[in-house]
């Protein structure tokens, strides 16, 4: 196990097994990188941790799709748009 800083731990696959009891109680403050043959394989991190950065990912990835519908909103015409009517024809569909 190597020590990158404070927050960081770099383990082997085969070191891992070994470890677990141990690092489990770590991840709350440490992340914990995997290594296989010298490259990362996987991160481990507090569940609740990565709930709340995937979350917050989640978060930003909307508002940045919100933005980008309203700019395209913005300049668009009447004529780029096709109406229900016209969609549930060419699908078979109807409303």
């Amino acid at each position: 196990m190597i020590k990158l800083n404070d927050d960081t731990l770099l383990i082997g696959t085969t070191e891992l097994r070994n470890e677990i009891p141990k690092l489990t109680k770590d991840l709350k403050v440490k992340t914990i990188i995997v290594m296989k043959r010298g490259k990362p394989i996987a991160v481990l991190e507090d569940f609740k941790q990565f709930e709340e950065k995937k979350n917050l990912l989640e978060t930003f990835e909307d508002l940045v799709l919100g933005y980008l519908a309203k700019e395209r909103e913005e300049k668009s015409k009447k004529n780029d748009y096709v109406s229900e009517e016209e969609v549930s024809k060419k699908i078979g569909v109807t409303l």
